[in-house]
């Protein structure tokens, strides 16, 4: 489980809203200093951000409470393959349909182009109601 702490806001009918701040792991690893990455992750760092969570153990809660909080990993895994594989692989079989079809090199790239907006489309729409699955929300895992 993929899990982050964070503070009880509120708590109501709709459920317990946490407020996480976000961190970058890059203070503690060794190569912060010669790595690309860390200016990316500096950018958001110290923002704060408030989530819905379900509270499936019915946990004892109120505002003011730390919290640790989670999401399963194998659901994690599937959303980010979903999101970030399926328009990849759009575009490469649009390149491809457009070579099949003996389109010149604008065509091909206009081709990848279409196909990587429609599945860009798609995957808006369809991941609304995928990810609606309890499995794909943050969960209350204890109170800290």
């Amino acid at each position: 489980m993929i899990e982050e702490t964070g503070t009880v806001v509120e708590v109501n009918n709709d459920g317990v809203w946490v407020e996480t701040i976000k961190s970058s792991a890059c203070a503690s690893c060794a190569a912060r200093n010669g790595c690309g990455q860390k200016l990316l992750a500096s950018a958001g760092d110290g923002k704060s951000m408030v989530v819905n969570v379900s509270n499936p153990h019915e946990l004892q809660v109120r505002a003011q409470d730390s919290v640790l909080i989670g999401v399963e990993e194998g659901a994690f895994l599937k959303a980010t393959l979903y999101v970030y594989l399926v328009p990849l692989v759009a575009l490469f079989l649009g390149a491809l349909i457009g070579e099949l079809l003996s389109l010149s090199e604008g065509g091909i790239i206009l081709c990848s182009l279409l196909s990587l907006s429609v599945s860009l489309i798609g995957v808006k729409y369809c991941s609304k109601t995928l990810f609606r699955s309890c499995k794909y929300q943050p969960v209350l895992v204890k109170v800290n």
